[in-house]
């Protein structure tokens, strides 16, 4: 008898660790409707930024103060609005990090040129957390 309680135990305990480390597929379809919405609606985009932001401004290179010091705020933000990747030469990457982050970049190789925006979730909600504006692209060493 001693033998099928401690049996099962270890069963039980495999089962349970079984569960704990699948991975399951994250469903960004929420995710999804939260990016359209934030590009359509101004008073929603700016409640769901997490001022002041660090990143980029445009043209970096011509800005005249210390880009370490750089942040966006409420006043220096320009609305995003969506972009139709159909009619223009921009391409549109996602990488996801888990299901909480996920890195947008939007470039164009022929112009050289690029941004990037990061997203988190953040109390439930999705955020924009970083935006690097549109730069010149830096090739990868």
């Amino acid at each position: 008898m001693m033998k099928i309680s401690s049996t099962f135990s270890l069963v039980v305990v495999l089962i349970v660790l079984g569960f704990a480390c699948t991975t399951r597929k994250a469903d960004y379809s929420e995710f999804n409707q939260f990016y359209d919405k934030f590009m359509q609606d101004s008073l929603f985009q700016v409640q769901h930024i997490q001022f002041p932001m660090e990143g980029l401004p445009d043209n970096a290179a011509g800005y005249e103060g210390d880009l370490r010091d750089f942040r966006w705020t409420a006043e220096n933000w320009r609305m995003h609005r969506p972009i139709d990747f159909q009619k223009s030469k921009f391409v549109q990457n996602f990488e996801t990090l888990g299901d909480e982050l996920i890195i947008e970049n939007i470039s164009d190789r022929d112009s050289g040129y690029g941004m990037m925006r990061r997203w988190a979730k953040i109390g439930g909600e999705w955020s924009l957390i970083y935006y690097v504006g549109i730069n010149p692209l830096q090739e990868k060493q």
